[in-house]
């Protein structure tokens, strides 16, 4: 085989998933991964696929055929299905895929025979074609799909194990990824090759997976910091409103949103194995996370400045007191009225700081003209 990427463009896959059954038990598992294969495989950094059918719980036979048929003739690079479900087995040993509406007494004409599926995919014309399954029981399958020219991977409750590998490539490779190395990374299953495994499948990004993985999971840590330092501000703030008015001005709610998002949505770019959207975006969201950090940090600072201004006003107070005491002047009835607006505005909360501050003046002013 030739070693090239697929043609995003002359190239088809069908993601089939059916697990909410009608008759028989559910099987979440068979839709649950369905959303994230489908983006792994459209991802620039991956497969890189424009055209991509996902079919999650399809009612019957006939719709899963339709849109198999469609891509099969259509495909001209890459030809790749990807199936999760029950297989059930009719009497004689035919096997059946079922679907939603599958009613096990007659599989004839409710389920999707094996069978069909290797015809669909036999009489394609793409060049490479690729068969995934993580159907149940999967040792039930043997060769009922292999084709020659065909590759075909049963990996049984390994789809999360399949994804991983598409998504950060396999370590010990070389830059791109094989049908064979995918396989073989997989570690379980069975593998009929059809002579195509040496066939390329996607890039194989794994050492920078790696670094940006790292760099990821930094930056979800000052994440994790950052929410700790906004809840330790915002019960700060809370307690410093309830003791100052013009802590009101004081705002951080919104401040941990903007570089939560981003960093949400790096980590939505990972699991979709968009590892160019994680590379450019990451420097943005640490800036983010810092700018946030700061703007907490400052607002901190503000609120502790209040407090601490407050309780200079408390001091001076004091202090002017102890004058007009030693002075002889205490009991004036002007100073005594003075200090006692003083007072209360410094020991009633909310605090006005601005009253109070021009309270504590008064006082002061009225202390030293009657000493003088």
């Amino acid at each position: 085989m030739t070693e090239h990427l697929p043609d995003p463009n002359r190239s088809r896959a069908v993601l089939i998933g059916v697990g909410g059954y009608t008759t028989l038990a559910p099987l979440p598992s068979a839709t649950a991964s369905l959303d994230n294969l489908r983006a792994v495989l459209t991802s620039p950094d991956g497969v890189g696929l424009t055209h991509c059918a996902v079919l999650a719980d399809p009612n019957s036979a006939a719709d899963v055929v339709r849109v198999l048929d469609q891509a099969a003739s259509e495909a001209e690079d890459l030809l790749l299905v990807y199936c999760a479900g029950r297989v059930l087995a009719e009497e004689g040993g035919a096997l059946h895929l079922a679907t939603v509406g599958t009613d096990g007494r007659y599989l004839a004409t409710t389920a999707l025979p094996l069978g069909e599926m290797r015809r669909i995919v036999r009489r394609s014309q793409a060049s490479l074609r690729v068969i995934l399954l993580d159907c149940v029981p999967g040792h039930v399958i043997g060769d009922s799909l292999d084709i020659d020219g065909v590759f075909v991977l049963c990996v049984p409750d390994h789809t999360p194990a399949l994804l991983a590998a598409l998504r950060d490539g396999v370590a010990g490779e070389g830059p791109v990824l094989t049908l064979s190395a995918l396989a073989a990374a997989l570690g379980t299953g069975r593998v009929h090759d059809g002579g195509v495994g040496s066939a390329v499948i996607s890039l194989n990004p794994v050492d920078r997976v790696r670094s940006l993985r790292a760099r990821l999971a930094e930056t979800e840590t000052l994440l994790g910091e950052l929410a700790g330092e906004h809840a330790k501000t915002t019960d700060r703030l809370a307690e410093v409103r309830a003791k100052i008015t013009s802590a009101d001005r004081l705002v951080v709610a919104d401040v941990f949103d903007r570089p939560a998002t981003a960093v949400r949505e790096l980590a939505d770019a990972a699991a979709a194995g968009s590892w160019s959207t994680v590379a450019e975006g990451i420097d943005t969201a640490i800036a983010l996370v810092e700018a946030a950090s700061d703007a907490l940090s400052v607002a901190f600072s503000r609120a502790e400045g209040l407090l601490a201004r407050r309780e200079e006003l408390r001091g001076r107070l004091a202090v002017y007191l102890a004058m007009a005491v030693r002075v002889g002047l205490a009991e004036d009835p002007e100073l005594a009225a003075a200090h006692r607006d003083a007072h209360r505005l410094l020991w009633t909360a909310p605090c006005d700081l601005a009253e109070a501050t021009v309270a504590v003046t008064t006082y002061q002013n009225a202390v030293i003209r009657r000493r003088a």
